[in-house]
């Protein structure tokens, strides 16, 4: 799986549906913080993990363990603070960083060789080493869970004052919300298409209500056909998927199916962006609505601001 969805446990049982990270799973993370401030006495907020996190300025040296972290830092302009990376993080303009490994349980050895200033780091009950570790080592940590759309416009607002890039950070929050809205709108009036999206493994993985691919269904035209799993990520064996009512089997590229699971089925190929909880959720919402209402002539979306120049940390 990947880290964008680390809420998944990747070592449950198969069944019907299996457990995954329940920890805050009642209450998004969205509801359980806030009080973002900056002032001249530093950096303050509330993250998902709902403590408070204070600092006295923009950190110089930053790892991210969050995929989604790193592409909102990078479309902030913020290169010059990221020292570390993980082994899931494929973009080209993080290569040149040394690895921790995975972002759940990486290697703390080689993390505090790089000496950061900060981790951004997965909430949840997954990794609960992680977090004691780097307190127990005096290194301040954000814990960000970006379950729902909500709580990727969160990570945004937080990204943006730790990085002090908070202009920045409105700029890219009020574009993703304008390309959202643009689908949501196009999308106004077509008759619900019944979908999953499967992230393959055996059995596949999917994603249920509350996640923010739950919500991209949604917005681009389309009906969850598995809203009622209990969980927000959970394997479902093929013989349950096909009892049930599906038009629209949406995957990426690459990914095997079960023949059970297509069969009469139409199967969509959307891009990987949609596993993707940052800023280009957008262009993924775009691609599940052309995949769901394949006869509908979809605008381009809104043009992007153009950024102000970061200033230099």
């Amino acid at each position: 799986m990947l880290l964008a969805l680390a809420a998944c446990s990747p070592d449950a049982p198969a069944s019907d549906t299996v457990a995954s990270d329940t920890q805050a799973s009642d209450t998004p993370a969205s509801d359980a913080h806030g009080g973002e401030t900056v002032s001249e006495d530093g950096i303050s907020l509330v993250d998902a993990a709902g403590r408070r996190l204070t600092l006295e300025a923009p950190p110089l040296r930053i790892v991210a363990l969050v995929p989604a972290a790193n592409d909102i830092l990078l479309a902030l302009g913020d290169t010059a603070r990221l020292v570390g990376r993980t082994n899931f993080d494929t973009l080209p303009a993080l290569q040149h960083l040394p690895s921790v490994g995975g972002g759940l349980g990486p290697d703390l050895e080689v993390l505090t060789t790089l000496a950061p200033d900060l981790v951004i780091r997965f909430e949840g009950s997954s990794d609960t080493t992680t977090p004691s570790r780097l307190d127990e080592l005096g290194i301040a940590h954000l814990a960000v869970r970006p379950d729902q759309i909500a709580d990727i416009f969160d990570m945004i607002t937080w990204l943006g004052l730790v990085s002090g890039r908070t202009g920045r950070a409105e700029a890219l929050a009020s574009d993703l919300k304008a390309q959202l809205d643009a689908v949501r709108e196009q999308t106004r009036g077509q008759s619900p298409v019944r979908a999953v999206f499967l992230m393959g493994g055996t059995p596949p993985w999917t994603a249920g209500p509350g996640t923010f691919i739950d919500e991209l269904i949604t917005l681009a035209g389309g009906v969850n056909a598995l809203a009622d799993l209990p969980e927000l990520y959970a394997a479902v064996n093929p013989e349950v998927l096909a009892t049930r009512t599906i038009d629209v089997v949406l995957t990426t590229p690459g990914v095997e199916l079960d023949e059970r699971i297509t069969r009469q089925r139409r199967v969509a190929r959307v891009t990987s962006d949609v596993v993707i909880p940052g800023p280009s959720l957008g262009r993924a919402a775009r691609d599940v609505a052309k995949a769901l209402h394949p006869g509908l002539d979809l605008a381009r979306l809104p043009k992007t601001t153009r950024l102000p120049e970061p200033p230099q940390p």
